[in-house]
């Protein structure tokens, strides 16, 4: 089955770990059919933790899709042992951050949306459920400086 890689980079001020937050988090993907090429024309949203049921089989997955163009039902999983933190070590290369096995189906867009988390660099204080569609900034109390991620990128592999 093949499997999609989302790889991400960003400039990281004073923070480190930047992740998806639990394994509820809803990544925001749009995909393409495999058979027909039809891209959806709708965000989607898929989580590790939700499962539902594959017709005609024993499996379920993560996500089910039936192609609206040639009506091919497609599935994905998230291969939640694959992810991983941003940290400030890596700026500014790419790093894979989850990954995703799918049948019938590619990711054709990724949209980083809500529910990130990261700490601060020196303090180790949490930030959570931030939104990375645009940058962020906040102020960091206990190491006394500011904090922000800002040029978030991404790609598939």
């Amino acid at each position: 089955m093949p499997v999609y890689k989302v790889a991400i980079r960003a400039q990281l001020e004073n923070v480190t770990n930047l992740q998806a937050l639990g394994d509820d988090f809803q990544y925001c993907i749009k995909t393409r059919c495999n058979s027909c090429n039809e891209v959806s024309e709708k965000w989607q949203y898929v989580s590790a933790a939700e499962k539902v049921d594959v017709p005609k089989s024993r499996g379920t997955c993560n996500m089910l899709i039936r192609c609206k163009l040639c009506n091919r039902v497609n599935t994905m999983d998230v291969l939640s042992d694959r992810k991983q933190a941003y940290t400030i070590d890596d700026v500014p290369n790419f790093k894979e951050i989850i990954a995703f096995e799918c049948r019938g189906l590619s990711i054709a867009s990724f949209k980083f949306s809500d529910g990130w988390q990261c700490e601060g660099a020196e303090s180790k204080t949490a930030f959570t459920g931030l939104s990375l569609d645009e940058e962020w900034c906040e102020y960091d109390e206990n190491a006394n400086c500011p904090v922000g991620i800002s040029e978030v990128e991404y790609k598939i592999n």
